[in-house]
């Protein structure tokens, strides 16, 4: 079986809401290399980095939606957090900075113990 495409799992995500699906499918495009596919903070470069990625699952419900809009916007230097995350505010379209944060508001609701809807899919097809 071929490897799992991460930017084609994002287009398969059949648990979000359109603006949730555009909003991981950006997230992959763009975030995933440091915090990993689902937000896990397990990117193929965090291991390079200090501080490494926050698991969304845990830092994302202490922020505001606010507060998840600025760090999208402006990075985490807005937010008194390291500068390697980087602002997205020039490079990304305000409906795909609203998709993002979609995206998150739903990574955000996600208990940390529970798996992302991507890989529950793909543990009922290995079965």
């Amino acid at each position: 079986m071929p490897p799992r495409d991460a930017v084609q799992e994002a287009f398969r995500d059949d648990a979000l809401g359109a603006a949730q699906a555009r909003g991981h499918r950006v997230f992959v495009q763009r975030c995933a290399t440091c915090h990993g596919p689902q937000g896990h903070g397990d990117g193929q470069n965090a291991y390079n980095l200090t501080p490494p990625p926050p698991d969304f699952r845990q830092s994302l419900p202490r922020l505001s939606a606010a507060d998840r809009r600025k760090v999208v916007e402006s990075g985490t230097a807005s937010l008194g957090r390291s500068a390697l995350c980087p602002p997205w505010g020039r490079s990304l379209s305000v409906e795909e900075i609203d998709a993002v944060v979609a995206w998150l508001e739903a990574a955000a609701r996600q208990p940390p113990d529970e798996p992302s809807p991507a890989v529950r899919r793909r543990h009922r097809v290995r079965q």
